[in-house]
C-alpha cells in the first residue's frame, strides 16, 4: 500500500492520543493492521507456491477420454484467501468437470479455477478431456494471481509450463470407405518375395555344401551322427507404399479445407492399419512437415558472420531431416506406432508437390511394392508420375478426397472415391459420440506426464 496510508493511521492514533479519544485510537490502530495484514499477503502470498499440471495419458486415441489433473500446494504458514489459476488449454478438445469456466484467448481457452487453501494445504482438482482432434495438443501457459483477503492488492506470476498432448488420427475399418476388406487394392498380382524365418523351424535335412554354419542343428546332428541342417518356414510378404498429398496451396474460392485433410489423414491411417494388420510391409512418405513443437526454437550460436550463418544453416537442415515424414516400409509394431505419430504430427506446410516426392521416392521403391495415393487434387502431372511408376512393375491406386466423385479409371489408375466434408462429419461425430476407438493402434506408452512448478 501506499505509504500516505500508513501516516494517515499513525496520524489517527497520535490524534487519538492526544485528544484521548477511544474510537479515534481503535479506527488508526484497525487501519494499520489492515494495511499490514495487506503488504503481507501481496508479499509472500505467491512463495512456497506450487502448481502440478498431470495428465492420466500423454498419448491418446483418438476420441479417448484422459483425466486432467491441476493439483495447487501451499507450503508455507500464511493461508491463502483466494487464489486464480488460468491454464491456457486448446481450444479443439472438450473439458468437464467442477466449477468449470473457460474463457476465450486466441486459438486457445483459459481453463478458470478458483482455490482458497489453508497453511500446507494441497488441492487437487480433476477435469475429464474429450479427445476429439487430431494433433499435438499444447497446454500452458499459466498465470496464477493472488492477493490479500480485503481485495485491495494481488499479484501475478506467469509460468511457462507447456506440456504436449499427442492424439492419435482417427483410424476405422475400410469397408467404412467403401473398400472391400480383402484385396482393396488389387489381385496382389505383384511378383512375391519369398523369405525364410530363421525363428520357425519346421525340420531338418541333410547338411548341403555351402549351408551356414548358423544353420546347423547340431542336436539333430549329434543324434543322427551325420550333419544336419535346419529347415526354415518360407514367410511371403507384400508391400504397401503409401503417398500422402498434404494441399497447402490457398484456393480461390474454399482456402485450405482443414475437413478433406483430416478425412485423408483419417483414410491414410486407416489403411496402414489394415495393411498392417494383413502382414504387409507399409511405408508411408508425404509432402509436408511433423508439428514437433517440443523441439523449441532455433537454439542460439555463439559464432560470428559466416560461421553463424552456416550454424544457422546446418542447424537448420538438421530440424528440417527431423520433420520429414520419410518412412521406408516394415511390418512391425514399432512401424504402426512411428506411422501413427507422423500422421498425428501433419501439418500444413507449403513445401514440394506430391509430383517430386513420387518421382525423388519412386526409384527407392522395393520390387513388386503396391502403391497408393491419397490426395484430394488429382492433376495431369500426377497421373504422369504414376503412369512412371506402374511402368516400373508397381500396383497404383489413388483413394480420391473430395465431395464430387472422379471415374473409376484414370489414365489406367484405380480410383477409389473416399468421400469429401460431408464424410469427415459424420466420422467425427459418430465417434465423438462414442468416445472409444474402433481400431486399436498397437501398444501404447500410458504414463502420466506431470509438471510440477513452484513460486
Amino acid at each position: 500500500m501506499k505509504k500516505q496510508w500508513y501516516y494517515l493511521c499513525i496520524a489517527i492514533i497520535i490524534v487519538g492520543l492526544l485528544l484521548r479519544q477511544p474510537l479515534l485510537l481503535v479506527v488508526g490502530l484497525l487501519g494499520a493492521l489492515v494495511l499490514l495484514a495487506t503488504d503481507t499477503w501481496a508479499k509472500y502470498c505467491l512463495q512456497d507456491l506450487r502448481y502440478q499440471r498431470q495428465f492420466s495419458e500423454q498419448r491418446v486415441l483418438f476420441g479417448e477420454e484422459i483425466t486432467l489433473s491441476l493439483s495447487v500446494e501451499n507450503a508455507k504458514l500464511l493461508p491463502l484467501p483466494w487464489l486464480e489459476i488460468e491454464d491456457s488449454v486448446p481450444r479443439t478438445l472438450t473439458f468437464t468437470g467442477p466449477q468449470l469456466r473457460v474463457g476465450t484467448a486466441s486459438n486457445m481457452v483459459v481453463l478458470e479455477s478458483l482455490f482458497s487453501l489453508r497453511w500446507y494445504e494441497r488441492v487437487t482438482r480433476p477435469y475429464t478431456v474429450l479427445c476429439n482432434a487430431r494433433g499435438v495438443h499444447t497446454f500452458g501457459p499459466t498465470v496464477v494471481r493472488s492477493g490479500d483477503v480485503f481485495g485491495f492488492l494481488d499479484r501475478q506470476e506467469s509460468l511457462s509450463n507447456r506440456q504436449y498432448l499427442l492424439v492419435y488420427p482417427l483410424v476405422v475399418p475400410i469397408t467404412r470407405f467403401g473398400l472391400p476388406s480383402r484385396h482393396p487394392f488389387g489381385d496382389n498380382r505383384a511378383p512375391r518375395r519369398l523369405l525364410e524365418d530363421p525363428s520357425r523351424v519346421i525340420g531338418v535335412r541333410d547338411y548341403m555344401y555351402g549351408d551356414d554354419l548358423r544353420r546347423v542343428h547340431w542336436k539333430a546332428t549329434a543324434r543322427m551322427m551325420q550333419l544336419q541342417s535346419k529347415v526354415y518356414q518360407p514367410t511371403t510378404t507384400y508391400t504397401l507404399v503409401l503417398f500422402l498429398n498434404v494441399v497447402s496451396q490457398l484456393d480461390a474460392w474454399y482456402g485450405i479445407r482443414p475437413e478433406l485433410q483430416e478425412l485423408a489423414i483419417c483414410a491414410t491411417a486407416s489403411v496402414a492399419d489394415w495393411a498392417l494388420n494383413e502382414g504387409f510391409a507399409v511405408g508411408l512418405y508425404a509432402n509436408t512437415m511433423m508439428y514437433m513443437p517440443e523441439m523449441g526454437m532455433l537454439p542460439p550460436t555463439h559464432q560470428e558472420g559466416e560461421e553463424k550463418e552456416q550454424a544457422l544453416e546446418a542447424v537448420v537442415a538438421d530440424q528440417l531431416k527431423r520433420r520429414r515424414i520419410h518412412l521406408p516400409p516394415a511390418s512391425n509394431e514399432e512401424q504402426r506406432k512411428r506411422i501413427m505419430e507422423v500422421l498425428a504430427r501433419i501439418q500444413s506446410y507449403f513445401g514440394s508437390s506430391i509430383e517430386d516426392l513420387i518421382q525423388v521416392e519412386r526409384v527407392r521403391l522395393p520390387a513388386g511394392a503396391t502403391v497408393v495415393v491419397v490426395t484430394s487434387t488429382v492433376s495431369d502431372p500426377l497421373l504422369d508420375s504414376l503412369a512412371r511408376v506402374k511402368q516400373s512393375g508397381h500396383a497404383v491406386t489413388i483413394l480420391y478426397i473430395g465431395d464430387a466423385p472422379l471415374a473409376a479409371r484414370l489414365a489406367g489408375v484405380t480410383v477409389y472415391h473416399m468421400g469429401g466434408e460431408e464424410t469427415w462429419k459424420e466420422l467425427h461425430a459418430g465417434f465423438s459420440q462414442v468416445g472409444t476407438g474402433l481400431v486399436t493402434t498397437g501398444e501404447q506408452t500410458r504414463q502420466p506426464a506431470p509438471a510440477s512448478f513452484s513460486l
